[in-house]
């Protein structure tokens, strides 16, 4: 089966789904449910041109632009080709059909960005109603994701976080869809996804747990077919995610005199920034920023559903987001740069969202006020997060 068969399959209804995570049963395709997951999408896309940069963004975005126009890899890490591969098709289509010159492309490929905030937002949305079974639940992780200051300042920027956060979550919806239908070439196909996010920021590979722990949390049996379907996963996942770059690498002389002047860049760089105790201080600083209602309701969150469920894969899920930040610890740039955290957030919004919604409907006595009164929360700290943003 093909990739485009496995992004055809999560707009497909998958499981059923309730308004609450239990009771009745609402439709559950997609399109059906367009009232949950269009607004949180819209408020992306409305905070990102609200925020729009006026400018091509940070240094790497003109990394990008300069790689984009080559047609070539960034010579950053493994390349992340698949975003300037896909800059360079988009510009050459724009420059042959429109007459855009070079000197717009950056204009060009910052739109084409926030073109994909709500791209990014929903597939999140899908994925956490996916994980929650929950229709409220997954809007209020889409809020999350749509009002994190990230998604809202480099969405209108030349960079890969937003690109990088709706592959991600497509990947990882495949990839569930896959464990929960038993279809094998789900299973792969989600794992060739992974990879190919890999190759919009690297720090997706940490999703890796994921591929060798989910099959066995969802109830897959400890066997050697399972064994064996892990380890093809794995495979594939590694030859999807550092293929592109050892291709280009062993190709081009080039490009390899490039990446070698970045690796003695990013070694000096860090030992400019060595890892201390003091790293704490940023990492639990821009944890915080990113996702603020996420940050401080993960934790009780975690506990909550390990003490009355244990593993499911909505627990794992969000552990291994967790760990994905975690390890972003030891990375000398985390202490300066704080757009990396965005990382863990589509696996870590879905269980903050279903642990806020349930004891909320518990004391309110009402799904829809526990809802809005949810809603009403993320919006305000999202303002509070955007005057606090503006004013710097």
């Amino acid at each position: 089966m093909s990739l485009v068969a496995a992004f055809a399959d999560i707009t497909r209804s998958g499981f059923p789904l309730s308004a609450s995570g239990e009771g009745r049963d609402l439709p559950n395709a997609f399109w059906n449910s367009y009232v949950y997951w269009l607004p949180p999408g819209l408020l992306g896309l409305a905070l990102t041109l609200f925020y729009l940069n006026p400018f091509i963004g940070d240094w790497d975005a003109l990394d990008y632009t300069i790689s984009s126009l080559k047609g070539e890899p960034s010579p950053m890490a493994l390349g992340r080709s698949l975003f300037t591969l896909f800059n360079f098709a988009l510009y050459t289509f724009a420059h042959k059909v429109f007459g855009v010159g070079p000197d717009k492309a950056y204009v060009l490929f910052k739109f084409a960005v926030v073109a994909q905030v709500p791209l990014a937002v929903i597939m999140c949305w899908i994925l956490a109603r996916d994980l929650t079974r929950s229709l409220s639940a997954a809007t209020l992780a889409g809020l999350m994701i749509a009002v994190s200051p990230v998604v809202v300042l480099y969405g209108s920027q030349v960079m890969t976080e937003v690109p990088s956060l709706w592959l991600l979550a497509a990947a990882l919806i495949v990839h569930l869809r896959g464990l929960k239908s038993r279809r094998v070439w789900l299973v792969l196909g989600g794992a060739a996804l992974l990879g190919l996010a890999v190759n919009l920021r690297e720090t997706n590979a940490f999703y890796f747990p994921w591929l060798a722990l989910a099959p066995f949390v969802a109830g897959w049996k400890f066997n050697r077919r399972t064994i064996g379907i892990v380890a093809a996963s794995l495979l594939v996942f590694i030859l999807f995610a550092a293929g592109p770059f050892a291709l280009w690498f062993a190709l081009s002389a080039g490009y390899r005199a490039q990446w070698y002047i970045w690796l003695d860049s990013g070694r000096r760089e860090a030992a400019r920034h060595p890892f201390t105790l003091s790293n704490l201080k940023p990492f639990f600083a821009y944890f915080f920023l990113v996702a603020p209602v996420v940050f401080v309701s993960l934790p009780f969150a975690l506990f909550n559903e390990w003490r009355q469920r244990r593993w499911r894969l909505l627990l794992l899920a969000a552990g291994v987001g967790l760990f994905a930040n975690v390890t972003l610890i030891s990375y000398y740039s985390t202490v300066i740069n704080w757009r990396y955290f965005v990382t863990g957030l589509p696996a870590m919004a879905p269980l903050a969202a279903n642990f806020l919604l349930n004891p909320g409907t518990a004391r309110l006595k009402s799904p829809r006020l526990a809802f809005a009164s949810l809603m009403a929360l993320l919006l305000v700290v999202a303002l509070s997060m955007g005057v606090l943003l503006r004013t710097r």
